[in-house]
């Protein structure tokens, strides 16, 4: 079994999700949304503290909070990833749950979604840019 990607992943969920939600696929758009925003969290966290983020499960509030503080202490560079200042974050953190993937279709509303994919794209354009252009990850494949 391969090592799990977070951001060869993140970047898959977030143009998957854009694309299906542009197809008014909002229940799986919202779901993979959720992913992207942790892959996005799992990777600075491991990029940032040199350790596995497995242990997180799909807690994107305790990655975002804790975890994210003590990767600030262990490598204050990190500290520039400011998740914290994006508006959608704690909207979508409240929404997003790994069960979504078992709700009955049509139970996400467009705009639920929609809140969905503008934090996925603010945590992608806060965190997963800036890891390349840092030199922390490649080129997307």
């Amino acid at each position: 079994m391969p090592d799990e990607d977070y951001f060869s992943s993140g970047l898959r969920h977030y143009e998957d999700s854009r694309e299906l939600a542009a197809r008014g696929r909002s229940d799986t758009a919202a779901y993979l949304a959720g992913y992207v925003i942790e892959c996005s969290l799992k990777k600075l966290i491991e990029v940032h503290t040199d350790r596995t983020a497995r242990g997180y499960g799909h807690d994107l509030a305790g990655m975002s909070g804790p975890a994210l503080s003590l990767a600030a202490l262990l490598a204050p560079a990190s500290a520039r990833y400011r998740v914290d200042t994006i508006p959608a974050l704690q909207a979508a953190m409240a929404y997003w749950n790994p069960a979504l993937r078992y709700w009955t279709t049509g139970d996400v509303a467009a705009a639920d979604a929609a809140i969905m994919l503008e934090a996925a794209h603010e945590v992608a354009m806060n965190i997963l840019v800036p890891l390349v252009l840092d030199g922390a990850e490649g080129a997307a494949r």
